[in-house]
Parts: C-alpha cells; sequence; structure tokens
C-alpha cells in the first residue's frame, strides 16, 4: 500500500500547546478521529478508498507524537474533544462527518456534547465510549497483557520504553500481534511496520495519562441526545470491546445503525478494510452526505 499524500500542519492554541493535523483529499470534509495512542495510518485503507470524493483531516492529541509535550490536563476526552474543534476552525469547517476509532468513538461523542452544529453524522468503530470496557474486557489475553504493561509504564517508563522498542522492532512481532487476535490475517505487514513505528515516537507517560482519561469517561449521558445519523460498527474477535457494550452504544442513539463483522479484529478498519469502506460509504450516501 502506498503511503498517502497527506499535508501536516500545525496550530498553536491560546494555553501554548501546539497541534499537528493532517489533511488529505478533496471534498467533502470528515474529521478522522484516532485510538488511544493511535496514528493517522489506521485511516490509510478508508482515505484511499474515498480520498477523491472527500477531504479527511486527522489530528495528534496533544503530548503524544510531533506535538509539544502537553500538561497533566492535555490527557482528558474533553480536552481532545476542544482541540478537534479548534483544528475544524483553523480549516474553516463549519460542519462535517465525524468519524472515531476506538478511544475516538469517546471523543466523537464528546465533540458531539460540546458542538452538536458541528456534527452531521457519526461513525463509530470498535469503542463503546464507556469507561466499562476496561473491566468487560479483563477475560481477555491482550487486556490484561495491556493493563499489566501500563502499570509498568507507571513504575518504570523509561525500561518500558527500551522493552517496547525490542519487541515491536523482532521479526515475530507481526506474528505475535495475529496470534493474539488484536489484527487479523488480512492485515498488510508493512503497514503494520509503520503502525508500530509510529508508536516508538510516542511519549509513554503521556500515553498512561490518556489512557487514565479515557477510563475516566462515560458518554451515557451523551447517548439520549445524539440526533444525527449514525452508525455503529464493530467486530467479533476484538479483544476490547465487547459486542454487549457495542449494542449497548447502537441502541442507545435513536435510529442508529449497526455493523458486526464476526471475523473483526480491533483492526478491523485494515484487515475488514473493504467491508468497512463500503459500509461507510454507503452510509454517507445514504444520509445526505454524498460527494458531489
Amino acid at each position: 500500500m502506498k503511503v498517502l499524500p497527506w499535508e501536516i500542519k500545525r496550530i498553536r492554541l491560546a494555553d501554548e500547546r501546539e497541534l499537528v493535523y493532517a489533511v488529505v483529499g478533496r471534498g467533502m470534509p470528515v474529521l478522522l478521529l484516532n485510538g488511544l495512542g493511535g496514528a493517522r495510518e489506521i485511516w490509510e485503507e478508508l482515505v484511499e478508498h474515498l480520498q477523491d470524493r472527500y477531504r479527511f483531516i486527522a489530528f495528534d492529541y496533544s503530548g503524544l507524537r510531533d506535538g509539544m509535550r502537553g500538561p497533566a490536563q492535555a490527557h482528558t476526552i474533553s480536552l481532545h474533544a476542544r482541540d478537534a474543534l479548534a483544528v475544524l476552525d483553523r480549516e474553516s469547517v463549519s460542519r462535517c462527518a465525524v468519524v472515531g476509532w476506538s478511544m475516538g468513538v469517546s471523543v466523537a461523542l464528546e465533540l458531539f456534547a460540546q458542538a452538536p452544529n458541528r456534527v452531521s453524522s457519526l461513525a463509530l468503530l470498535c469503542g463503546s465510549g464507556r469507561a466499562s470496557w476496561t473491566r468487560h474486557s479483563l477475560r481477555s489475553l491482550p487486556a490484561l497483557w495491556l493493563l499489566r504493561a501500563l502499570r509498568l509504564l507507571r513504575r518504570r517508563p523509561y525500561a518500558s520504553q527500551t522493552l517496547l522498542r525490542l519487541a515491536l522492532q523482532s521479526p515475530e512481532a507481526f506474528t505475535w500481534v495475529r496470534r493474539l487476535g488484536l489484527m487479523g490475517e488480512q492485515m498488510n505487514p508493512d503497514l503494520f511496520a509503520r503502525l508500530a513505528a509510529t508508536l516508538l515516537e510516542f511519549d509513554l507517560t503521556s500515553y498512561v495519562a490518556m489512557f487514565d482519561g479515557l477510563t475516566e469517561y462515560d458518554a451515557s449521558h451523551v447517548l439520549p441526545h445524539v440526533d444525527v445519523p449514525t452508525l455503529v460498527i464493530g467486530g467479533g474477535h476484538d479483544p476490547f470491546t465487547t459486542r454487549a457494550s457495542l449494542e449497548e452504544l447502537a441502541q442507545g442513539i435513536a435510529g442508529a445503525e449497526y455493523l458486526f463483522l464476526p471475523d473483526g479484529t480491533h483492526y478491523l478498519l485494515l484487515d475488514q478494510a473493504e467491508w468497512v469502506n463500503l459500509r461507510i460509504e454507503k452510509f454517507w450516501n445514504e444520509r445526505g452526505y454524498a460527494a458531489s
């Protein structure tokens, strides 16, 4: 898969933080909200499929990668949503479709809560918008490993960075990620290598603080007020988001559409890309957000 020609931009906020964001494509605007510690590479299949009809905007959460290391308060879901609005303002986007993946589901719902007039539709993938996912998924091995790794990060961040580098650079990394069910057999190994490389750029202290901000957020109060077209998508092999939590999310939003892919993993944007891309395209076409 080719690397997409993202245009990288920066914005200085009133509190002196710097956000890095990227834009690609042409047409109607779409805001892409990453997962926990996620990078824009996760969107490559969707963007490649639709970049001739839509203008995609994605930003790095404050403090993770290219931007300035943000203060502690810069890792709440509420602030991520405000940052998203700042990016839309800079791009002169008054209203757009919003797509959230994993933690991005929580950010998308909080964005709607803060500025419902800025959101034309929601596509919510592999997330529930609630902190309960950490409790539900304790039965899965990847989730247990994640929580144990986070405990180690808190105690020994520099040693953890070294261990992470060794693990991700191992020739067996791609094999183990698939065996754990994090990614499916269709995952492109070259794209996995680029995703792994972005993880090595992250500030792990910020990553832990961001995880804490995610676990403290609950969008339950937002769901009854969502009055824009909404699509919820999840997979049967996602170790972090259960089917029950996906259904609870879809049922909590009046008129929400729901797609469950039995073979989908947490990275179904990549390993179930054809299904996901066509379903999102169909959703936008049917809900009045078709590219002209």
